[in-house]
């Protein structure tokens, strides 16, 4: 079913003071319809989970190992993640596939597992630079998605478009790119939510926001503020006519 999500992603940003002072301050500030999910590093989870608990924003994990336990030194299973209080977990993003070489087969594992232990996978899909200039890009993204998503239940499933050439650098994708994208990936998952990541920020979020098949966003390093990180809550909104 298509709903407005807005998710923070921290990367690998804060001690463990510093994410407990921001995720304080987006309890105070945070209070918008749309469903906002906060992504920090592992080790803050559990210190994170107990700050919003009282409040509507949703707790999600940056990646996953597919086991439930064994002997995988440095992972974290599904099991481990849900424990702490996550609903939500990012998977297949383009840091994770470019930099630590995880193979599409790979980031099915781990969205068939996060179903099954009763987490929502945040799928990331996205095109290199050059897969766009060979003129690659749908053919990549399709492929992405038909492997990670083919035969599970897409109820449980957001996807975020992400294009590689457009994270971190600050240069988001022209509105013409990002509404072409997102309209061939409803095409291919009619009812499922979209978000649209790379180098989202306060000043550009209403016009992404105004395009139809955008759902929200996945946003980098404009979440790491919560004043900013509301921001882009509030222009998502009004872009969309949420009262």
């Amino acid at each position: 079913m298509r709903r407005n999500i807005i998710a923070a992603n921290w990367k690998m940003y804060f001690t463990i003071n510093e994410a407990e002072a921001v995720a304080n301050r987006m309890a105070e500030v945070v209070n918008n319809k749309t469903k906002v999910i906060v992504c920090p590093p592992f080790v803050f989870l559990d210190r994170l989970s107990k700050v919003f608990l009282k409040t509507s924003i949703k707790l999600g994990a940056q990646n996953m190992y597919f086991e439930e336990k064994g002997a995988f030194t440095g992972e974290i299973s599904p099991t481990m993640i849900e424990s702490v209080g996550c609903e939500y977990v990012i998977i297949g993003h383009s840091e994770r596939r470019h930099i630590f070489g995880e193979r599409d087969i790979d980031i099915r594992k781990k969205v068939v597992s996060a179903i099954e232990h009763n987490l929502k996978p945040i799928l990331c899909v996205g095109e290199t630079l050059t897969q766009r200039k060979d003129g690659k890009a749908k053919d990549v993204v399709e492929r992405q998605i038909i492997t990670a998503l083919d035969g599970v239940d897409l109820n449980s499933v957001v996807v975020a478009y992400e294009p590689v050439w457009a994270i971190g650098t600050g240069v988001p994708a022209d509105l013409d790119t990002v509404n072409e994208m997102h309209s061939f990936i409803r095409g291919l998952l009619e009812d499922v939510p979209i978000l649209y990541g790379g180098s989202v920020k306060d000043k550009n979020a209403y016009e992404l926001a105004q395009i139809n098949d955008v759902d929200g966003f996945l946003v980098g390093s404009a979440s790491l503020d919560a004043d900013t990180f509301k921001k882009i809550i509030d222009e998502f909104e009004r872009a969309k006519g949420v009262n």
